[in-house]
């Protein structure tokens, strides 16, 4: 029976922390081990970098997020796409659709924007930039009117930048600085596995609802802007590869619902193809 109770013993010493005395010093002997948490499937994890103007779960500083983000855009090629629809209670009112392929460095564009809806003119605004020139080429109601904007030599138009001469501005920093900084920010997370899919990168995505000024959701003058809701994937160095936004205006005895939306894609790899299909200018990835 003795030589049992010993053995039992030194079985409860083994599986206990306080008998590690028996193999090492005192030290080890004082110390305890704390268990891990274990995740849930619903706790954020923070990824390893926030863009700049991101601490925790907020945008401190929205104008450093649209600094980090025109600056990378500004060094290589990408695809841009953005609508914009307002709906009123009859249906479609107007919607706004720019789509667009710029080269490195604005060395070479094509962008393309459309716009129909009840009550509204239709157009179309097709502008390129290739040779050191700026072609805008307008459409209303089917009749076509064509301009040189610019002319790098200021030969046949003024001597402006390639990205002056477009009629839009393709990093819509402004736009962007605007909702960052009204909108209440309620989580920013890291995306999920179907989102890294989508975009080939690991990013987080920053909800919001609600806002703290009417006046930078809005596009224009409004009496009031209620059920603001917002969401953007942004890469840890800074890009927003895309945003989704909705919102509801009031002006007087008039409400629509306004959706916005905005992603980035094929960046470094972009391809800007003219219409007459002659010319060709490739942009591999960066290394």
């Amino acid at each position: 029976m003795r030589r049992w109770a010993a053995i039992a013993v030194l079985c409860l010493c083994l599986l206990s922390a306080g008998c590690a005395g028996l193999f090492g010093d005192d030290t080890a002997a004082r110390e305890t081990v704390t268990p891990a948490p274990v995740p849930t499937a619903d706790a954020p994890t923070a990824p390893a970098q926030r863009a700049p103007g991101v601490v925790g779960d907020r945008v401190v500083n929205a104008t450093a997020l649209g600094r980090a983000h025109v600056s990378h855009l500004s060094n290589t090629a990408y695809r841009v796409h953005h609508t914009r629809t307002v709906m009123n209670g009859s249906g479609l009112r107007k919607r706004v659709r720019t789509r667009a392929s710029i080269g490195a460095g604005y060395e070479s564009y094509t962008a393309t924007r459309t716009v129909t809806g009840q009550g509204v003119t239709p157009r179309e605004i097709h502008s390129t930039w290739r040779d050191g020139r700026a072609l805008r080429r307008t459409t209303v109601n089917g009749s076509t009117s064509t301009e040189v904007v610019a002319d790098s030599r200021g030969i046949s138009g003024p001597p402006r930048s390639p990205r002056a001469a477009l009629f839009f501005e393709p990093t819509f920093n402004g736009r962007l600085i605007a909702l960052f900084s009204a909108t209440n920010i309620t989580s920013i997370r890291p995306g999920d596995e179907v989102i890294k899919q989508l975009y080939g990168v690991s990013l987080y995505r920053i909800k919001g609802t609600g806002s703290t000024d009417d006046s930078a959701i809005a596009t224009r003058p409004v009496d009031h802007v209620t059920n603001v809701s917002f969401s953007a994937t942004v890469t840890p160095n800074g890009i927003v590869r895309s945003y989704a936004l909705q919102y509801t205006i009031n002006n007087g005895t008039d409400t629509h619902r306004v959706t916005e939306i905005l992603r980035y894609s094929d960046l470094g790899t972009t391809d800007v193809v003219f219409d007459d299909r002659r010319r060709q200018n490739r942009t591999t990835r960066p290394d």
